[in-house]
């Protein structure tokens, strides 16, 4: 009969606290909506990015030469046991000024993975890089030139090792409307190789490991087999450019999964709340079912049971949308925007699944359990009473006779658990805000950083320079080396310059061992003056160790400046030697001699790109962060209006107005908010600028994070905004307290 009554219960409690319930549905939903949509993409990436690039050879590691090898030479690294395949190309400048880089069709070794249309199997015929394609608005069909030349776009596709479709690996950001790839077949490259339609031809192989053979022992008979001329090599985990989707989306996995244990936590934390205050309010009925001989275990079913029906059908709804075309597609369709992979098939990952439709309940269950355990072993004449240790807060004495300020001090005194909750899932929407907001702060200050370094307005890179400098040009020597930092190898350019500089700020001083760093690569790796600095060159394994004697302004990609005498020494190049010329003006120099051209344009372009790319992301992040704090303060504060129902009810029956009995009850929740938000918003502020070289330590940009103090005014001046919307909404709740309450309470 008792089990009846209690059941019967369950409807009631849920149509009496409908908008309380629901509140709480719609978080744990949005919550797990989030990480669904989150970690589902970041897993679909992933797993297809690994699953393509294997079924179309990606390579174990690449290494250019200056000059071809010899077939002896190449037969003598095949003889190893390896897969070895050339993937030589040539980057030809359009009319439009974007860079096509044109190679041969793949035959064993990153195999071009067609999206569209098929493989260039005839003379006359391309496949054309996806990124690029979008970018330009090709179609299978259509005509593209190259200088004079019409060719027909067969396909549209990606290759393994062109993942991040950079034009070099130290470029900052993709962007395709001014580089892509393109493939034909072996006779048309050498016809257009033939007829100079472009610059010189870049010699890179691309080799796979087998039979147990390693890289080290790859580079060891590289060196061995005579080739002196050997001007990168580089490993498929340290290439940039090779999985690079499934090593970005690996930093949105584990923040996604973070970010649910932390929102897991924080539902949690504010069920806790309502239930205690549920019992509370219902002491003497349970007390009085005690006394008729309930069970314990039955009240203890009772009361977790609409939390557990609520949490699981939340989990449920937030999956499902997760999972859906508003979640995981569209999470996914920004590294599809970006990198340069065929669209994967969708994956359900079982793991994913139970966190989010079990985990949910499964938390409520432990967390209610442990709660009302604590209230329910009181007896039943202590329940029936409503007997409840007296709070030392309330106890303290006030000095002072402002009736208004003891009122709201005693007030926020009897609420300290509930306040607690507010601060902390206020700092929580802070991080989830923060991180957020630092990415599009990080992206805007890469764009004009970059653009206000950037003196020059050509800079070329030569691969055969001539005796004498170019008139107009300033010459400077580049050499790429590699730092290893939170698990991801980025190139670092080491510039060699001269006194005096026209185009660079920094003034190194002579001496092998001594280097200027440009700012952008300073706050990547938290360096300062003294510190020191170790490169590697990957082309020979060296370490190189220096002391920074400087920071510089310069964030165009990671740098660092050296006397251009000692770098020569250094390297071992003869006095007079530069392979790179920075310039006002356009220089007249032979195209065969150019290895690549990057104007001011190219750098305002490819800088501009970060902002576009993760508006959508900063969006969802700023748009979920509103969401939570609202929820938990709405929740929380009407916590505390139920709290004091009582109260409330009585001081309407003594005459106070209504702006009256919102300067007592809600007016004073002002105090904890502010505090909370002047502690959290730096709180989560250095935080999160602590954690973001971590989140985007495969970028080659810097980590200028800051923002002006305008900026935490506005965050200030917004959590006030969507309290104050609360607390309006709350005022609702408070007129329909009636002055009835009083009797209807009465002992």
């Amino acid at each position: 009969m008792t089990n009846k009554v209690l059941k019967k219960r369950i409807p009631r409690g849920m149509k009496e606290n409908l908008r309380r319930w629901l509140a709480l549905f719609l978080m744990t939903a949005a919550g797990m909506y989030l990480v669904v949509s989150v970690v589902g993409a970041a897993e679909n990436i992933i797993t297809g990015s690994r699953k393509s690039a294997e079924e179309n050879g990606v390579e174990s590691g690449g290494f250019s030469t200056f000059v071809p090898l010899t077939d002896p030479q190449e037969e003598a690294l095949r003889g190893l046991g390896i897969t070895l395949e050339r993937m030589f190309s040539v980057d030809i400048r359009l009319e439009d000024g974007s860079v096509l880089r044109l190679m041969k069709n793949r035959v064993e070794l990153n195999r071009v993975v067609t999206v569209q249309g098929r493989t260039a199997e005839r003379e006359g015929e391309i496949v054309l890089e996806k990124r690029y394609c979008g970018e330009h608005g090709y179609v299978v069909g259509d005509t593209f030139r190259i200088a004079s030349t019409d060719f027909l776009i067969t396909g549209i596709g990606s290759t393994p090792d062109y993942d991040l479709p950079v034009r070099s690996l130290s470029d900052m950001s993709v962007d395709s409307r001014f580089f892509g790839t393109a493939f034909v077949t072996s006779e048309q490259y050498e016809k257009i190789l033939s007829c100079g339609m472009g610059g010189s031809e870049a010699y890179t192989y691309a080799y796979r490991l087998e039979g147990g053979v390693t890289d080290e022992e790859v580079k060891q008979a590289l060196m061995e087999s005579g080739s002196g001329s050997l001007t990168m090599f580089v490993t498929a985990n340290e290439n940039p450019r090779i999985l690079a989707a499934a090593g970005d989306m690996v930093m949105n996995k584990e923040v996604g999964l973070f970010a649910g244990v932390v929102v897991l936590a924080l539902f949690a934390y504010v069920i806790s709340v309502f239930l205690v205050h549920q019992i509370n309010r219902e002491s003497n009925v349970i007390g009085t079912l005690y006394a008729l001989g309930v069970k314990k275990k039955d009240l203890l079913l009772h009361y977790i049971t609409l939390p557990t029906l609520v949490t699981l059908s939340a989990g449920l709804l937030g999956t499902a949308f997760g999972f859906s075309g508003l979640g995981m597609a569209r999470q996914a369709a920004s590294a599809y925007a970006y990198f340069s992979i065929p669209v994967f098939d969708a994956v359900y990952p079982v793991y994913l699944i139970i966190y989010a439709v079990i985990m949910p309940p499964v938390t409520s269950v432990t967390v209610n359990v442990i709660v009302i355990n604590k209230r329910l072993s009181q007896t039943a004449l202590s329940l029936i009473r409503n007997e409840k240790k007296p709070s030392k807060l309330r106890a303290v004495k006030l000095k002072g006779k402002r009736f208004v300020r003891n009122f709201r001090i005693r007030h926020m005194l009897s609420e300290t658990r509930t306040g607690i909750t507010v601060v902390i899932g206020m700092f929580i929407s802070l991080l989830i805000f923060m991180l957020g907001l630092n990415c599009l702060i990080l992206c805007q200050n890469v764009r004009s950083d970059s653009v206000d370094s950037t003196k020059y307005e050509y800079m070329y890179t030569l691969r055969r320079p001539e005796k004498a400098v170019p008139v107009g040009g300033e010459p400077c020597y580049i050499h790429p080396l590699s730092k290893t930092g939170y698990g991801y190898t980025l190139e670092i350019s080491l510039i060699g310059i001269r006194s005096g500089s026209k185009y660079f700020d920094a003034e190194p001083s002579g001496g092998k061992n001594h280097v200027v760093l440009g700012d952008s690569t300073a706050t990547k790796y938290g360096l300062g003056v003294g510190d020191e600095f170790i490169l590697t060159d990957s082309a020979c394994g060296t370490e190189y160790v220096f002391t920074v004697e400087g920071i510089c302004s310069y964030s165009v990609g990671l740098a660092a400046f050296m006397d251009i005498g000692s770098m020569r020494e250094l390297f071992g190049q003869e006095d007079g030697y530069y392979n790179m010329l920075l310039s006002d003006e356009m220089l007249e120099i032979d195209g065969g001699k150019v290895h690549s051209v990057m104007t001011r344009a190219d750098v305002e372009h490819s800088a501009a790109v970060f902002v576009d790319l993760m508006l959508p992301m900063v969006a969802m992040m700023v748009g979920a962060s509103v969401i939570v704090f609202f929820m938990v303060v709405y929740l929380m504060m009407g916590v505390m209006i139920d709290h004091a129902g009582f109260g409330i009810s009585l001081i309407k029956i003594f005459g106070f107005r209504r702006g009256e009995i919102r300067r007592l009850y809600l007016d004073g929740n002002t105090v904890p908010i502010v505090f909370g938000a002047l502690l959290g918003i730096p709180a989560s502020k250095k935080l999160t600028d602590a954690l973001y070289p971590r989140l985007v330590a495969n970028v080659a940009c810097g980590m200028n994070l800051h923002f002006g103090w305008h900026v935490y005014l506005l965050i200030f001046a917004g959590i006030m905004l969507v309290y104050g919307i609360a607390s309006a909404l709350l005022m609702n709740k408070i007129n329909r307290i009636t002055p009835e309450q009083v009797l209807k309470n009465r002992e």
